[in-house]
C-alpha cells in the first residue's frame, strides 16, 4: 500500500492540530481561577451575614484561589479577570465572619442563657422577662447605652 501525499488527517477528538495530551481549547486556567475567586468571594460575603462559619471558610477559599490565579496570570503574562474583585469580596466576607465569630464567643454566656430562657418560656410575659434579664447584661458587656437592645434585640 502506498501513502497518499497531502496534509495528515486530524483525529476528530483533536481539532485544530492540537497535540495529544494538551487540554482542550477554552478559557485559560488563570481566567477560570479568577472567575472562581469572584464567585467564592461573593458567596462568602452573602453567607457571612446568615451563616458565618461558612462565610469564614469561603472567604479563605476566595483569597487562596484569587491569589493563586493572579500569580499564575502574572507568570503566564496573561490576565485573571475577576481575581481582584474576588479577593476583595472574600476579604470583606472573611472580616464580617471573623467579627461575627468573635462577637458570638465574647457574648456566649449571655446568648446561650437568653436562648435557654426563651425555650422555656410559654407566654409573652415570660419572653419579656427573659429580655428584661438578659438585655441589660448584653448592654453592659458591650458598653451600650441602657435600653439600646430594645431596638435591635429582635435580631437575636
Amino acid at each position: 500500500m502506498s501513502e497518499q501525499p497531502g496534509p495528515p488527517v486530524q483525529p476528530e477528538d483533536r481539532p485544530g492540530g492540537r497535540p495529544a495530551g494538551e487540554p482542550p481549547a477554552g478559557q485559560p486556567r488563570t481566567q477560570r481561577g479568577g472567575w472562581r475567586a469572584l464567585w467564592l468571594g461573593g458567596i462568602a460575603l452573602l453567607t457571612s451575614f446568615f451563616f458565618y462559619p461558612l462565610g469564614l471558610v469561603l472567604g479563605i477559599a476566595a483569597l487562596v484561589v484569587g491569589i493563586r490565579a493572579r500569580r499564575a496570570a502574572r507568570d503566564a503574562s496573561g490576565s485573571a479577570p475577576g481575581a481582584v474583585p474576588g479577593i476583595v469580596l472574600g476579604a470583606v466576607g472573611l472580616a464580617f465572619s471573623v467579627l461575627s465569630v468573635s462577637l458570638t464567643v465574647f457574648l456566649w454566656s449571655e446568648l446561650s442563657g437568653y436562648q435557654n430562657c426563651l425555650s422555656t418560656s410559654n407566654t409573652a410575659t415570660d419572653e419579656q422577662a427573659c429580655q428584661d434579664e438578659f438585655y441589660p447584661r448584653i448592654e453592659d458587656k458591650l458598653g451600650l447605652p441602657s435600653g439600646s437592645m430594645e431596638q435591635y434585640g429582635d435580631l437575636l
